[in-house]
């Protein structure tokens, strides 16, 4: 997946999140900083590779935590997982 592929995914998770209601404040914030992390690592492509490990699985307890309640966000963060790991971020 590309830089910019990736680039839109993170605003369509964005947009999704706008749109969600029934999301807790704590998911909530967990998410926005999930997609700032993913802002960042776009911008930072030397990252170690202990901060990349951290941002994928922060992405995929996200995943976990979502799955049942909030199948779209699922949908989209599990592109995105895929998309970093194409991309070995």
């Amino acid at each position: 997946m590309s830089i910019e592929k990736l680039r839109a995914t993170i605003s369509e998770l964005e947009r999704e999140l706008r749109g969600v209601r029934s999301l807790d404040a704590e998911s909530r914030l967990v998410l926005e900083q999930a997609v700032q992390d993913l802002r960042t690592a776009l911008q930072k492509v030397d990252r170690s590779a202990a901060e990349r490990q951290s941002l994928v699985e922060r992405l995929q307890e996200s995943v976990e935590r979502f799955e049942s309640t909030h199948p779209s966000l699922t949908a989209i963060l599990g592109r995105l997982i895929d998309g970093l790991a194409q991309m070995g971020i």
